[in-house]
């Protein structure tokens, strides 16, 4: 019996053995092939993790690109607004001070005429100045010798004022002494800035002190019609402390900002932030000081809205970047099964994916270059693909473009000049900008080319209208050198082509030039009785038949008021002498002016070079005396 269960055993953890045998040799290749899809499954998620770590570091360049160039963008527009506001309030104060020191010498040279031809001589002088409200000439006690009112009703005592004190008081000087400019006086509803400046004989006695009050109120609105926006912020602030004026178009100015300012910091920081106490705003701020002059100019923008734009676009870029995540996700799990499916799938998803990170890489440069007209092009100018841009004109047909090179659509010089950059851009791997220009419809457009290496042997080019950038640039250039009304040059220009004259025959010699020096007789005559506004254009009349007159080498320009100046180019004086009679003959004839006739005559003073002097204000005192030598008594 006991044998018989022996067996009976065996055959039982037999068939438990192979019960269990079974099991076990199905779950081999099971385990087996879980090994391999586990094995794919840790490779996609490590690509998936990899896709997600690119994209978001190219998202976050994107973002960051766009900050920095958005932030750049506001800083060059404060640093502009505040350079033209600079600019303006200089050419403003100087045009002041170079009246009051004609008037200061006029006044020096008449001291024995009575009180109104001495107020005769400052209205004559400052009349066309909007900026000036008040002319004051005190003596050294504060007493008025001759003023200058626009209006009436303001009580100001230049005594009492600290600008007058310090003219006093000041230890003997020579002529020529800095103009000195004020803290803002506020006098009821006005509020003023006084330049001032001593006044002196030949002989360095003190004759009292010369005024100009400037409105603030007029010259904010002439800073404004020129910087005027929205978002901007402008201040005018005196050195010393006390804000001038505040601009704010949108609100209250920061109140750091405007604390800092009336602090009179000597050494302040050229551009940077600025955080406001009273708003909470931040502020992109760029300050500039006229040179000469003790005041601090400061631009500010509210950053507000940036910084709104900015949330919005890191927003849009996470949204894509979150979108991308689960594209690439669920890409990866297709190729997943495709790979499982069979091996040629992979190949066409990773030429999929080589496409695709071409189509990323120029869409990158696409965006970080923000074309206006965008071009492809290999490294022999040969034109591969374009986007036009509007309102930028294409030199050829759009069908004639594709295939052709740059010798083939544009013009030979610009041809040449894409070509050059091409090949810089390859050679250098690095991003190239040029600057051209076409001229079209009568007019001369601007453009900027930004040219980026694509690969080792193509590039993207594109192409921005900077026209109103470059117009705005010349406007400024012409309205700082010339005339407002006449369109002549002005004081500046002039005296800059008549150094540049004087400097070229110091260093050349051969014939020397001449310098004629005009003051209109019976102008004053005119205005009183036609009006301004004909005295306006009896100027415009006389500038005109001046120009008329001359050769193309020489210059002419209005100094101030009723006095103009002429550079006769390589002449002697008796040919200046020549010219001076057919001026004065042609000056002398009848205007026909909207309110009627007028006539006029001028006394022309002449200096030449090298007889009178080799030096440009040499030159120009001396023509002005012989001017006034001239002057019919009066």
């Amino acid at each position: 019996m006991s044998a018989s269960s022996q067996p009976a055993g065996d055959a039982g953890d037999a068939g438990d053995a192979g019960d269990a045998g079974v099991p076990a040799a199905t779950a081999e290749p099971s385990r087996q092939a879980i090994r391999p899809a586990q094995r794919i499954g840790l490779l996609l998620l490590a690509i998936w993790v990899l896709i997600l770590s690119v994209l978001t570091w190219s998202s976050l360049q994107a973002i960051e690109r766009y900050e920095r160039h958005a932030n750049e963008q506001v800083e060059q527009r404060t640093r502009l607004v505040a350079l033209m506001q600079s600019t303006l309030i200089d050419s403003e104060l100087d045009a002041i001070d170079r009246d009051l020191r004609v008037i200061g010498e006029r006044l020096v040279q008449r001291l024995d005429e009575p009180a109104s031809q001495q107020a005769r001589t400052m209205e004559s002088s400052l009349d066309a100045n909007a900026l000036v409200r008040d002319l004051w000439w005190v003596d050294e006690t504060g007493e008025p010798l001759a003023t200058r009112r626009r209006v009436d009703d303001l009580s100001i005592a230049p005594a009492r004022e600290p600008f007058f004190r310090s003219h006093v008081q000041a230890p003997r000087r020579q002529a020529g002494d800095q103009a000195f400019l004020s803290q803002p006086i506020t006098v009821g509803d006005a509020r003023l800035m006084a330049m001032s400046r001593a006044l002196r004989d030949e002989a360095g006695a003190f004759r009292g002190v010369l005024v100009a009050y400037v409105d603030l109120a007029t010259l904010a609105a002439l800073i404004d019609r020129v910087t005027a926006s929205e978002r901007l912020v402008s201040l005018v602030a005196h050195r010393q402390g006390h804000l001038l004026l505040n601009l704010a178009t949108h609100g209250p100015p920061s109140e750091a900002l405007a604390d800092w300012l009336q602090a009179g910091d000597t050494s302040p920081q050229q551009a940077g932030h600025f955080i406001g106490r009273a708003d909470g705003h931040d502020y992109q701020y760029a300050l500039t000081q006229p040179e000469g002059w003790p005041l601090n100019v400061v631009a500010a923008e509210d950053l507000t809205s940036l910084e709104a734009r900015l949330a919005a676009n890191a927003h849009d870029h996470l949204w894509r970047l979150l979108i991308w995540a689960v594209v690439s996700g669920l890409l990866l799990l297709l190729v997943g099964w495709l790979f499982a499916r069979r091996a040629s799938a992979l190949e066409q998803v990773a030429d999929s994916e080589r496409r695709l990170a071409e189509s990323h890489r120029r869409n990158a440069a696409i965006i970080e270059a923000m074309p206006d007209l965008l071009f492809t092009m290999d490294a022999e100018g040969r034109i591969l693909d374009f986007e036009p841009g509007e309102g930028i004109p294409l030199l050829a047909k759009p069908e004639a473009f594709l295939g052709q090179t740059v010798a083939d659509v544009l013009p030979p010089e610009l041809a040449e000049l894409t070509r050059s950059v091409i090949d810089r851009t390859l050679s250098s791997g690095k991003v190239q900008t040029y600057q051209y220009h076409l001229d079209f419809d009568g007019l001369r457009h601007y453009y900027e080319g930004r040219c980026s290496p694509l690969t080792k042997s193509s590039v993207l080019i594109l192409i921005i209208d900077i026209t109103p950038r470059k117009q705005a640039e010349n406007a400024l250039e012409w309205a700082a050198t010339h005339d407002a009304l006449t369109r002549l040059p002005n004081r500046r220009l002039f005296l800059d082509r008549l150094a540049l004259a004087s400097s070229e025959f110091h260093r050349y010699g051969g014939i020397g030039f001449c310098l004629l020096y005009l003051d209109l007789n019976g102008f004053k005559a005119v205005n009183d009785s036609l009006g301004h506004a004909a005295g306006d254009q009896l100027l415009q009349r006389v500038a005109e038949r001046l120009a008329q007159q001359v050769r193309g080498a020489d210059s002419v320009a209005r100094l101030s008021g009723d006095e103009f100046v002429v550079m006769i180019s390589h002449a002697s004086r008796p040919e200046a002498r020549v010219v001076v009679d057919k001026l004065r003959e042609e000056i002398g004839q009848p205007y026909a002016l909207d309110e009627g006739e007028a006539r006029i005559s001028v006394s022309i003073g002449m200096a030449c070079c090298p007889e009178d002097g080799r030096a440009a204000e040499a030159l120009l005192r001396s023509a002005d005396a012989d001017m006034y030598r001239q002057k019919p008594a009066r």
